[in-house]
């Protein structure tokens, strides 16, 4: 009985280490937040084939998801071949809020993109 005892209160005294440990570790991963008139894009570029595409999505999914990340994704063309943009629509197809345009067009679509939060009005 006093093992049993001795194990319970070490394994919850592990327990209660590790959620400080995991508290601290949240909090030294500030997420990122926008301010007044600020957007944040993550632009990603692809070209060829567009292999590992899904593999970043889904990993900038789980940041937005999380609350880590905030902004749109923009997904540029600067050469996709036809079996790159066949892969890149069907892995749009999971992803909601991937922007898909040609490299000519970023400029022009940062700028009047409606994802901006609490912008200024002048």
């Amino acid at each position: 009985m006093v093992s049993f005892l001795q194990i319970f209160i070490a394994l919850a005294a592990v327990t209660v280490i590790f959620g400080v440990i995991w508290s601290l570790f949240g909090s030294l991963r500030t997420p990122i937040r926008c301010g007044p008139g600020i957007g944040i894009c993550t632009v990603i570029s692809v070209q060829g084939s567009a292999e590992g595409l899904e593999q970043t999505l889904k990993g900038l999914a789980f940041l937005q998801e999380s609350g880590a990340m905030l902004g749109q994704i923009l997904l540029v063309d600067v050469g996709l071949n036809e079996d790159g943009q066949i892969l890149s629509r069907l892995i749009l197809n999971k992803y909601a809020g991937v922007v898909v345009c040609k490299a000519e067009d970023v400029a022009e679509w940062i700028i009047a993109s409606p994802k901006v939060p609490n912008t200024v009005s002048k």
